[in-house]
């Protein structure tokens, strides 16, 4: 009797960690073009201030709160025409997200050396950090 008692508990235990893993979809892209042909795109998962020279692009979603988060490279003279779309914050202005994937640099974010910015995307209210570097951004939203 006990061990059968276990071995419910365990599937129980179990069944519930996979469940609450896959609410976290996570997608990489080498250039804007192959994110914008994927699953990323049809589920407006990207933002629309994602500049077509982006590079090495992460994404992930949760499918049950909809939050987005976004990292991707961009050369430096593209910066201004994506930062445009948006409104200049100070540090201080900006909601970092609670939770985040396991990629997400949040110690890179926290540079006092960023770039902030809140952007009106048609899908969401998201924000946007271009690290220091000039090179490096990283988007999220709460839809």
């Amino acid at each position: 009797m006990p061990r059968r008692w276990i071995t419910s508990a365990f599937g129980i235990f179990l069944l519930i960690t996979i469940s609450g893993c896959s609410q976290l979809v996570e997608s990489n892209y080498s250039t804007y073009q192959q994110a914008v042909q994927s699953e990323a795109s049809r589920g407006d998962w990207l933002p629309a201030i994602l500049p077509e020279s982006a590079s090495n692009i992460r994404e992930a979603h949760h499918l049950e709160t909809n939050q987005v988060w976004l990292s991707f490279e961009f050369p430096p003279e593209a910066m201004e025409a994506f930062a445009s779309a948006c409104t200049p914050l100070s540090y201080d202005q900006v909601e970092l997200p609670e939770m985040s994937p396991s990629w997400w640099d949040e110690k890179a974010l926290k540079d006092p050396w960023n770039a902030f910015y809140v952007c009106d995307d048609p899908a969401s209210l998201g924000y946007l950090a271009i690290l220091g570097t000039g090179e490096q951004a990283y988007f999220w939203s709460y839809r």
